[in-house]
């Protein structure tokens, strides 16, 4: 069920890179109330169990030290304004007579290298004490299931950590005859190598050791309760419209309907939207930044259309919306992430909807208040009675009961299908890559973000790009540019280093504005005489090629003494 709140809108740049045409967008706040990816009624009784190898970490570990919920917590507590409750009665953290049953099974730990730090003990004094930042990984499995062992939900947590050891206040906790006491004191060390022999030691391994676990605990929690519980929160919706050089009287037009439909709880309002939407995506020019719908304005659409898709709970359609817009994502833009956000928000909706699709949900429901787990924990380690933490290595296990699940329940799902890239065309994807310089347009190819293409032929819808200026087909193993070459007209450098070219095509003298030509690293055993008609020719570099020295002297003589030319 979704309840929507006053419209608060805000006007922002989608970020991409620049271009004539951009994505302006507006937002609103909607109340959502999430439900649970397990049956709503299971969450009653909770067994919470954490797996772990004896070697590496035990209950008295846990109970060795104070300080514990700060430890949990610290990952982030409970987003800020989500109410997590349960519907049908109390749910409880309990050892017996479980209804759902979660174990969380500790993967292998992997320390970086520690990075040192220090500070004076006391201000004014030259006395200082060192501790060291250490970036480590803990992987962790969870696995959801019912009392009989049927998997209902699953998940991992890999969240890299840095953990500090040294210059820190500890408790330590001892226990005898049922009654516990603390002896407080300061983990201080006087050098480096004091703080390296400390945690290469017994008690600081063991020390370290007890943070890692229980920061990553509060990341797995935090995941937790958000797929055993209902959710009750904000959630922000972002519709976005073109915005450049020019308008746009239908985008913004959909997108006030639509933010007018999500203002009054009317999801058949966005059905307008939506095929407005569709139609102006079908309109983009991935080459053309001057075009009305560039990749940027396309990208905001299929935002537009996920988010409408996803709260009217067509997730098939809101899985494809999604992987359009992977499509249009540049190699390492923050899109990604937003991107991931939604197939997250697709996920756990989708699967709520499956575990609970007889559930009516009405706001007159009584609730109760879901039990904090970080406090649970953070209490029981100090409870003798309760076995929370079991000492056998299950991560293994766990990861291959997770991947038969996921093999059965989740491949060809929406989500599944959300986390793939729409197929694109060769233009598609060139146009997605273009970026904004000086004079007109520029485009890198990587072998690393376009591994596929190295070796095969040159893209010959590279020509069709319009006022391209900037071409840099770096260890791309082409092995040959086209012999028109000369479509570039506007081309004022080509880096084709480390290409496998044996030879260069005589049109590259019609490219009037050419000024740098890197041809380094390829099989060259002469330059086009054609060249010397390059008028703005400034710098031509072809280091190691199997160029004789004769022939250097005179292609030198043939670009002319304006022309530097690097060579070995």
């Amino acid at each position: 069920m979704i309840r929507f709140l006053t419209l608060a809108t805000l006007c922002l740049l989608l970020v991409a890179p620049s271009s004539a045409q951009k994505s302006s967008r507006k937002t609103t706040k909607i109340e959502v109330v999430q439900f649970p990816t397990i049956p709503a009624e299971a969450a009653q009784r909770i067994a919470f169990n954490l797996h772990a190898d004896p070697a590496f970490f035990t209950l008295e570990d846990l109970r060795r030290y104070g300080g514990n919920m700060d430890l949990l917590k610290s990952s982030g507590e409970r987003l800020s304004g989500m109410k997590y409750f349960t519907v049908g009665g109390e749910s409880e953290v309990v050892d017996v007579a479980p209804t759902v049953i979660v174990d969380v099974a500790i993967g292998p730990e992997d320390q970086g290298f520690p990075r040192f730090a220090s500070e004076a003990v006391k201000s004014g004094s030259e006395e200082l004490t060192h501790w060291a930042n250490v970036p480590c990984t803990l992987p962790m499995r969870v696995r959801i299931s019912d009392s009989d062992g049927e998997v209902w939900d699953a998940f991992e947590v890999d969240v890299p950590l840095t953990i500090r050891y040294g210059n820190e206040k500890i408790s330590i906790i001892e226990s005898s005859k049922g009654s516990f006491s603390y002896s407080k004191s300061s983990l201080r060390f006087d050098s480096e190598e004091a703080v390296r022999k400390g945690l290469e030691g017994k008690e600081g391994a063991r020390f370290f050791r007890r943070k890692a676990v229980l920061r990553q605990l509060g990341n797995v929690i935090d995941e937790l309760e958000t797929r055993l519980f209902f959710l009750e929160g904000k959630v922000e919706v972002a519709m976005y419209s073109g915005k450049g050089k020019h308008d746009y009287p239908e985008l913004d037009a959909a997108r006030d309907v639509a933010l007018e439909a999500w203002d009054n709880a009317y999801l058949d309002g966005l059905s307008s939207p939506i095929e407005t939407w569709r139609k102006w995506a079908d309109k983009v020019d991935f080459t053309d930044r001057k075009a009305q719908v560039t990749r940027a304005v396309a990208l905001g659409l299929y935002l537009n259309l996920a988010q409408a898709h996803l709260y009217r709970n067509e997730f098939s359609d809101c899985a494809q919306a999604i992987s359009d817009a992977r499509a249009l994502v540049l190699p390492g833009g923050e899109e990604k992430a937003f991107l991931d956000g939604l197939q997250n928000r697709l996920m756990k909706r989708r699967r709520a909807l499956a575990a609970n699709g007889s559930f009516a949900w009405d706001p007159e429901t009584e609730t109760e208040k879901a039990p904090d787990i970080k406090n649970v924990v953070g209490k029981r380690s100090q409870n003798k009675d309760v076995e929370m933490v079991k000492p056998v290595d299950r991560f293994g296990e766990i990861g291959r009961q997770i991947e038969k699940w996921e093999a059965e329940a989740v491949a060809g799902s929406p989500e599944a299908a959300a986390g793939e890239a729409s197929e694109v065309t060769m233009a598609q994807r060139l146009g997605g890559r273009l970026q904004q310089t000086i004079g007109g347009m520029m485009l890198q190819l990587s072998p690393i973000f376009d591994a596929d293409l190295v070796g095969g032929p040159f893209p010959e819808e590279i020509l069709e790009i319009p006022n391209l200026v900037y071409l840099d087909i770096s260890g791309m193993e082409f092995g040959a540019l086209p012999m028109d070459i000369d479509r570039l007209s506007g081309l004022h450098t080509l880096v084709a280093q480390r290409n496998a070219l044996a030879a260069l095509p005589e049109s590259l003298g019609n490219l009037g504005s050419l000024k740098k030509l890197f041809v380094g690293k390829n099989d060259l055993t002469g330059l086009p005489a054609s060249l010397s008609q390059c008028a703005e020719l400034k710098t031509v570099d072809i280091k190691g090629n199997p160029l004789p020295v004769g022939v250097i002297t005179e292609i030198k003589e043939m670009l002319g003494e304006d022309v530097k030319v690097k060579h070995d």
